[in-house]
């Protein structure tokens, strides 16, 4: 199979920066700090029960490895309270710093800015980088299963963020990966429509069409990548999907919390 190399070098890099950074903050020290976090916003509850009809989890990101949305005057808690304002249910904050000029620090202030579900995204890989989350103060974390090679590896990862109060929001993109993280028993599920694996990074909304129905009832569907009009909503809508996780189409905007209502008023 040939497989994005840029997808192989951010999963390389992350591994070695996480080594560097546990000598410098040990798991037992995050640990401490992590237990002393206040009670979680609840991200399920947000794409179950929040009672709006479209539900968005509304992405932070500077940038990506194609794209530089906000080179200058970056303002992560303004768009995350005008992303408030403008109706989103939950905020997805892009950590990332090499490739995607992320920031750890991003959460608490994101966080501490509203009082939305805080979803801390990036390619985590090592529990390390679950415990730091939620000694961030992160709500949430996304759990690619892009970056595990089978449900051995990433269950650990899985039990330490339910220990911790966080809610993983589990990523799959393929049936393979359905089940694969299906013995976990996930209560929410993110279906990303980009294909990490492929040369070109496709995006395809159909990815979600033909992988929602696999689901359980139970599980929370969220699609990501690849969302940018009120079509694309409804469409998905019709599968089965609570809730639809937005950045680079918000992004790009001069006034991504503008963009946000527009999307959600149709």
């Amino acid at each position: 199979m040939t497989i994005n190399p840029t997808f192989l070098k951010i999963l390389e890099y992350k591994r070695l920066e996480v080594e560097r950074l546990k000598s410098v903050f040990p798991l037992e020290t995050l640990r401490k700090a992590a237990v002393k976090q206040g009670a979680k916003r609840s991200l399920r509850a947000a794409l179950t029960d929040s009672g709006e009809d479209i539900r968005i989890i509304a992405e932070i990101k500077r940038s990506s490895p194609s794209a530089c949305f906000k080179p200058v005057e970056f303002d992560p808690e303004g768009i995350a309270k005008s992303y408030e304002s403008a109706g989103a249910v939950a905020l997805s904050v892009l950590t990332e710093a090499r490739f995607f000029s992320g920031n750890s620090a991003y959460v608490p202030l994101i966080r501490y800015a509203t009082s939305l579900p805080v979803l801390r995204k990036d390619f985590i890989v090592d529990i390390w980088q679950v415990v730091e989350s939620a000694a961030l103060g992160a709500d949430a974390i996304l759990l690619m299963a892009v970056n595990f090679r089978d449900t051995e590896a990433i269950e650990p990862l899985y039990k330490e963020a339910i220990e911790l109060g966080l809610a993983p929001l589990v990523e799959i993109h393929s049936e393979k990966e359905w089940r694969m993280v299906e013995p976990l028993k996930p209560a929410i599920v993110g279906i990303n429509n980009r294909d990490f694996l492929s040369l070109d990074l496709k995006v395809d909304i159909g990815t979600t069409v033909a992988l929602a129905p696999l689901l359980p009832s139970g599980v929370a569907v969220v699609s990501e990548s690849g969302i940018s009009t009120r079509e694309d909503i409804e469409r998905l809508k019709n599968c089965g999907v609570h809730g639809f996780l937005v950045g680079s189409s918000l992004m790009k905007a001069d006034d991504p919390g503008k963009a946000l209502k527009k999307l959600i008023a149709g």
